[in-house]
């Protein structure tokens, strides 16, 4: 095991900045999620780590030791890709041993490696079997495997889920998770999907053009998004944003979009205009006899039923947009008319010049 530090690292490309002032660790073990939409430069940030780019300013520290300048093959790491990469015409077993062949590891070593790996991925029964008699799932897991054989330092994961379908991309992420927990190895893993972020990372690094937005746990980074893009990106269904005006008297704030108002209490100075995000599931409807600010009233524009919850989306009179979480299923149809109200404590307030994180009333 070891740790990484990226040490305020930037990446160009002629005049488009792909990574700027970069800094960021991860711990002996840790298991360290980059997550952030196309082009953010979270992929880039991965390929500097495993030498596949030169970076242009900054360092790069796998343990101890500045790699900026270390040939791929010397850096210990060993590096998952989102096409699995399987050589077609070698036996699964070929394929996870190929690695070990070209460093002339010992034959009964590589067969011991290879069983050990196949164990806990559960290939046993297909080391014999080539890539185009497996399934995507069992191909994805032999990558791993190859991987895994190497014993590196770090595992360096760049989308590996990405080509699954859906069912599958949630199986595999668990056996991943399982494997890194039960090796121990350090792992850095780059995903645009926030829900495997959430439920993978021991922490979150979320990135946006090219700079990183806020790290920390997932919990951390739901719960106080450091700005607007933080709070709308981490998060499904996404936190609603709305433009209000605010009207302090008698110990209390009212927050106002034209007619929708929220009255709540609030002891800190906050300043005239404000931008409010609440997540759905901090949204009910009024007669769930729970906590809430309200009432407000809006018109449906869209229902999903999802059967054990349903999510409807409003817009009130003052153009403000809303999603509300009813358990079930719902009578709403759209352009009703529904009252609903926000669970007290959970209204996040933004500065509307710079974006960042006000508070939370």
């Amino acid at each position: 095991m070891a740790t990484i530090r990226y040490e305020s690292v930037s990446k160009r490309f002629g005049e488009t900045v792909a990574l700027r002032d970069f800094s960021l660790d991860a711990g002996e073990g840790e298991f360290l999620v980059l997550v952030g939409p196309s082009g953010s430069g979270k992929t880039t940030a991965l390929r500097i780590l495993a030498g596949l780019e030169a970076l242009t300013d900054g360092h790069v520290y796998i343990g101890d030791t500045v790699v900026d300048r270390v040939p791929p093959g010397r850096r210990d790491i060993a590096m998952v890709f989102q096409d699995y990469g399987l050589y077609p015409q070698m036996t699964v077993f070929g394929n996870m041993a190929f690695g070990l062949r070209m460093r002339k590891v010992p034959k009964d070593e590589i067969v011991r490696r290879v069983n050990d790996a196949a164990r806990i991925l559960d290939l046993e029964q297909l080391l014999e079997r080539r890539p185009r008699q497996l399934s995507g799932g069992q191909r994805q897991r032999v990558a791993l495997g190859r991987a895994l054989v190497r014993q590196p330092q770090a595992f360096l994961m760049d989308e590996p889920l990405s080509n699954l379908d859906a069912k599958l991309r949630v199986q595999t992420r668990g056996e991943i998770r399982r494997l890194q927990a039960h090796t121990g190895v350090t792992t850095v893993y780059v995903t645009h999907d926030q829900v495997e972020a959430m439920t993978m990372g021991d922490r979150i690094a979320v990135m946006n053009h090219a700079v990183l937005e806020q790290v920390g746990t997932p919990s951390e980074v739901y719960e106080s998004p450091r700005n607007v893009f933080v709070g709308g990106f981490i998060g499904s269904p996404a936190m609603t944003f709305g433009t209000y005006a605010t009207e302090r008297g008698n110990g209390s704030v009212v927050l106002r979009s034209g007619a929708t108002s929220l009255t709540v209490s609030a002891s800190d100075a906050i300043p005239s205009e404000v931008i409010v995000g609440v997540r759905p599931e901090h949204t009910r409807l009024w007669g769930d006899r729970e906590d809430l600010i309200g009432p407000v009233q809006g018109r449906v524009e869209l229902v999903e039923a999802l059967g054990r919850e349903s999510l409807i989306s409003v817009a009130t009179d003052g153009g403000a947009q809303f999603i509300i979480q009813a358990e079930g299923l719902v009578q709403a149809h759209i352009d009703d008319v529904v009252t609903f109200g926000v669970r007290r404590g959970h209204i996040h307030l933004f500065d509307p010049e710079t974006t960042e994180a006000i508070g939370r009333i």
